[in-house]
């Protein structure tokens, strides 16, 4: 028997354990631009194709997310960047739980929301192409050499989101040595944030997505 869910103002995406998509509310037709009718019976990966907010694929036939579903344990709440049909970018938080069909097989229902952070990255994204419209600090920045390559492996990392302790066991090194190397970031990018330091980076090509 489908899966049946009362009206809700949040876009809800329901996924069963082969990564189908089996329920798409009129919220979630609203907030990605494509209805049941395209999205049901369909695979989830091929649907949302979603990036991480450092670019790489987070979407895929075995992704991370529908693997601990499968496992019965809804994920941490994640962001993801999906495209619209219209071709914009929408960053969205998503927050999972899991429940059982009548098979006893788990279904991974998705909440999704427009990203409050996403919003607020936007802005300072803006604000800080203002600076270097105008000559600040950042328009200043001339190539690698202005950051150690131990720096730019930390930038390149907080780019990916990573936290000081994921960072810290990537790189081998102790979380306080990763905190100097923010704080040298900071005050060679002349960024006021580990966030504004990463738009610095890629508006000046000192990192890049991948």
């Amino acid at each position: 028997m489908p899966l049946k869910f009362g009206s809700s103002a949040e876009a809800v995406v329901a996924i069963d354990d082969r990564g189908m998509v089996v329920y798409w509310n009129d919220a979630a037709t609203k907030l990605l631009g494509r209805d049941a009718a395209e999205t049901m019976g369909r695979p989830c990966h091929e649907v949302m194709q979603g990036m991480t907010p450092g670019g790489r694929h987070l979407c895929g036939p075995n992704c991370p997310v529908q693997a601990s579903c499968r496992e019965l344990r809804a994920p941490r709440r994640f962001e993801m960047i999906v495209r619209h049909p219209d071709g914009s970018e929408l960053w969205l938080e998503a927050t999972t739980f899991v429940v059982i069909d009548e098979d006893d097989l788990g279904v991974a229902v998705h909440i999704l929301a427009e990203s409050i952070s996403a919003r607020r990255l936007t802005d300072l994204a803006e604000s800080v192409v203002r600076r270097v419209s105008q000559g600040g600090p950042a328009a200043s920045v001339p190539d690698s050499r202005i950051a150690t390559r131990r720096e730019l492996d930390v930038l390149a990392m907080l780019a990916e989101g990573l936290s000081t302790a994921q960072i810290a066991s990537g790189l081998g090194l102790a979380s306080a040595t990763v905190r100097n190397h923010v704080q040298n970031l900071l005050l060679k990018l002349g960024a006021h944030s580990r966030a504004e330091a990463v738009i610095v980076g890629l508006k000046s090509g000192l990192v890049r997505l991948h």
